[in-house]
């Protein structure tokens, strides 16, 4: 469209300002209206070894924001009285057998995130395996008492709509939405073919230590798939059809009189149910958030080596989506940064100025950090603030810590030098909000403002279960469990900055322990018996990591 030029030139500034603190090799952002794709902006390879450009035809995964596609599918049924939301789901799949110790779990349980179920751990490559998991691994909360993120519940979600209409999930992705929209370069199934034509998934080569900028990219593991929860394959021109049909309710644009959902279902679809944990709501596979007093309607979406993000203005009657081959958790921003640019060019107004992120070793509040801190072991490490960021002492190794530049704040730093990288420096604070220790792996550092209790003695026996493990899990191929301050803590090394923060086991009894907190379904324990009486197996939620003889 004419006119829009400049504002799609500023947002490839902030599109290019993105991927400089980002752990990806490229990207691609549409914006569009209710009638037309108004711009599209690409940056980056997604080919590193062929150095191929990413273009607007470039397809990548799109993870869980295919979890609204399965919502409408849903909703069609409803429709057509095939299926109710509100009947336990082993009602629906009577084999599924599926644990319901606090009620019966229903498709609007499942579709809203308050089953109670696990996130999932991925160690099942099949839909049906992960379905057999949730079996062992009952849910630990009654159903709508609490939001939480479940991946496997959406699984269930794909089953059932599969058992009620007799087609797998990918044909009825094909069938339902992506042919009548016309998206024709999209796909519901992720197999060894469709990796012939898609971006290349990226991710940072180290899988025992945090996530650093300075770490090298590397192709990431390919993983196969069907289910409902995120196997969508499409590009930003497609998914424009897609952010059309938000803005045109339900409609098909294009189509007089034909419609996907009724305007009822349409609604039902939309509605936000259930306060979530990013500060928004929730309602059937979709969110909904007010960024700079507009409403949104949105998903973000993860895979490996894949990161995406769809939100519909419907009062802007815009859509915006971005793609982009590898991790990077700012996304948000970039499309909040695209949205205004749009918008205010179509306004006539000023654009607004690039999103550029702060520095990796800008770090907010970094006069609350400083001070000295001992080790249980006896080091001894000092935090100074030093030009709006930390400067960590210890020894002769002097570094400025780094937060995640496109994470949210937290208490969770990297420390790049080679000598500390294994472990994140998480501090903690006392009930009044004051920093008074912090945590480097297996060490508990107490702070000079630390007035707390003296730690408990670790229980015999818990030593056996310390150590490096890893497993064939894409999305989680390491975890790492510690004895510090009379506990012991899980932590997955390679994630983000911003889940740094160690997870301390809490013993249940008959050797099995809750990670974080006794209400999540997140359980652990620790199997076999090698060298030094050290435990071989760590099976967390029904999934096996290995000890490995990496510190």
């Amino acid at each position: 469209m004419d006119g829009l030029e400049a504002a799609f030139d500023r947002i490839g500034t902030s599109a290019e300002h993105h991927l400089e603190v980002s752990h990806s090799a490229g990207l691609a952002l549409a914006v569009t209206d209710g009638e037309e794709v108004l711009g599209v902006v690409c940056r980056g390879l997604a080919d590193v070894a062929a150095g191929t450009p990413v273009r607007p035809e470039t397809r990548f995964h799109i993870g869980s924001i295919s979890k609204s596609f399965a919502a409408m599918i849903a909703m069609q049924e409803v429709a057509a009285g095939r299926l109710d939301l509100h009947v336990s789901v082993n009602e629906i799949l009577p084999w599924l057998e599926l644990p319901e110790p606090f009620g019966p779990i229903t498709m609007h349980d499942l579709m809203t995130h308050t089953a109670g179920l696990l996130v999932g751990t991925e160690d099942a490559p099949t839909g049906p395996g992960a379905l057999h998991r949730l079996k062992t691994n009952p849910p630990t909360t009654k159903p709508g008492e609490r939001w939480l993120y479940s991946n496997d519940g959406w699984k269930v979600v794909g089953a059932c709509l599969e058992e009620v209409t007799g087609e797998p999930m990918h044909e009825l992705l094909r069938t339902r939405v992506l042919g009548p929209l016309g998206m024709r370069e999209s796909g519901g199934v992720i197999n060894d073919a469709t990796y012939q034509n898609v971006a290349v998934a990226y991710e940072p080569l180290y899988t025992d230590r945090p996530v650093q900028l300075r770490h090298p990219l590397v192709p990431a593991h390919r993983i196969i798939s069907n289910t409902a929860d995120g196997s969508i394959i499409s590009n930003v021109v497609d998914m424009s059809a897609y952010a059309r049909l938000f803005l045109a309710r339900g409609d098909v644009p294009g189509h007089d009189g034909r419609r996907m959902v009724s305007e009822e279902s349409f609604e039902a679809w939309i509605e936000q149910r259930v306060q979530d944990d990013e500060g928004g709501t929730y309602g059937y596979g979709l969110w909904s958030e007010e960024f700079d007093g507009v409403r949104w309607i949105a998903h973000s979406g993860g895979m490996v080596g894949y990161t995406a993000m769809f939100a519909v203005s419907p009062d802007d009657g815009l859509g915006c989506i971005v793609m982009q081959n590898g991790y990077g958790s700012g996304l948000r921003n970039l499309v909040r940064a695209a949205f205004a640019c749009v918008r205010a060019s179509l306004a006539g107004d000023a654009l607004p100025e690039p999103i550029v992120p702060p520095a990796a070793t800008s770090i907010i509040n970094e006069a609350d950090y400083a001070g000295v801190y001992t080790g249980e072991d006896g080091r001894v490490f000092d935090v100074a603030a030093e030009g709006g960021g930390l400067r960590l002492t210890a020894g002769s190794v002097s570094v400025l810590l780094e937060r995640d530049p496109l994470g949210e704040p937290s208490d969770g730093f990297l420390v790049p030098h080679d000598a500390l990288d294994r472990y994140a420096l998480v501090f903690g604070r006392d009930d009044a909000g004051t920093v008074v220790e912090a945590f480097h792996g297996g060490t508990w550092f107490r702070g000079e403002r630390y007035t707390g209790p003296q730690p408990p003695e670790l229980p015999q026996g818990w030593l056996r279960c310390t150590g490096f493990y890893r497993s064939n899990d894409p999305w989680a191929p390491t975890l790492r469990v510690v004895a510090r301050k009379g506990a012991l803590a899980i932590s997955w090394p390679n994630a983000a900055t911003d889940d740094a923060g160690d997870e301390e086991l809490i013993p249940l009894g008959d050797g099995w322990f809750a990670a974080g907190a006794e209400r999540d379904p997140r359980r652990i324990r620790f199997l076999g018996n090698g060298a030094g009486n050290k435990a071989v197996v760590a099976e967390f939620n029904g999934g096996s990591w290995f000890r490995s003889f990496e510190d």
